[in-house]
């Protein structure tokens, strides 16, 4: 070691404080001799523990100096005393205890630096892993909502694709009569048409071309039976009109229409409303 590197060390405060082992005393010593400024940091530190030690002893005051020798004057026979009690008294064996060796500041402080440095080290190795297992977590919902995103389009697809299977197979059957349903005279441009099952006495509608209502609307289909109309319930508009819906089943029937009611469906049709209408052929 150079001098700076042993001055540093807390070999000095470890002698000055009575505590360095026997090497540490000789390597200290062989420092002093090779190396003026150690001997100079070792005077130095000498000089302030003097220094300190003086400034804290405190000096008795006059009166308790002169308290202790009147008494110690006027007590009996006292050289007596002291030679009998000399007499009496064995060499005590002195036991040296040794001092537990603790470590300087400087020791401390360097201990705590190399730990704060690796709790740094740490904190940026996690954050980084952190970062680093975010972004891949942020990946991996994004291709998870685009995965489930994918598989609902593709089950609409699959749905859609076997409505409209099932749709051309009722169209194509030879059991089903096909009934035209133009428009009114209120609504010329109005046009449905129903796929009636005669046999299974199923019927089916296909919306061509309708408006679309008001929320609190709805069309409504009608069996006319025998001069009467019959409720063959409510159907939906939007996306669906593409499609054939399935309606209620009839036995027998003259003619079909289809009205605008109110949402839920009527008792009886509204004359004014009704937007389409056909006869069954034959």
């Amino acid at each position: 070691m150079n001098s700076q590197d042993f001055i540093s060390s807390g070999i000095i405060e470890l002698y000055m404080a009575g505590v360095a082992s026997e090497q540490q005393v000789r390597e200290l010593n062989a420092a002093i001799a090779q190396f003026p400024e150690v001997a100079a940091e070792v005077e130095a530190y000498r000089r302030s523990m003097e220094a300190y030690v003086n400034m804290q002893s405190i000096n008795p005051s006059a009166d308790v100096k002169n308290r202790i020798f009147s008494n110690l004057n006027n007590t009996p026979n006292l050289q007596q005393v002291l030679s009998e009690t000399d007499n009496d008294l064995q060499p005590t064996k002195v036991v040296y205890m040794q001092s537990s060796k603790r470590p300087t500041w400087k020791w401390i402080a360097s201990i705590a630096a190399v730990l704060l440095l690796g709790s740094l080290l740490l904190n940026f190795v996690f954050f980084n892993r952190y970062k680093e297992f975010k972004g891949y977590k942020d990946k991996y919902e994004s291709l998870l909502l685009s995965q489930n995103s994918i598989l609902s389009k593709s089950n609409l697809y699959k749905t859609r694709l076997e409505q409209m299977q099932e749709s051309m197979n009722v169209i194509q059957d030879p059991k089903v009569f096909k009934v035209s349903m133009p428009g009114t005279k209120a609504f010329p441009t109005a046009l449905a048409t129903v796929f009636w099952n005669k046999e299974s006495q199923q019927v089916y509608l296909k919306v061509n071309n309708l408006p679309e209502p008001k929320a609190d609307q709805q069309y409504q289909l009608w069996a006319i039976v025998d001069g009467k109309p019959v409720d063959m319930g409510v159907f939906e508009m939007g996306d669906t009109v593409n499609l054939l819906q399935k309606m209620k089943v009839t036995g027998k029937a003259q003619m079909f229409a289809v009205t605008l009611e109110k949402k839920g469906g009527a008792a009886s049709p509204t004359m004014e409303q009704m937007y389409v209408a056909g006869k069954i052929p034959g």
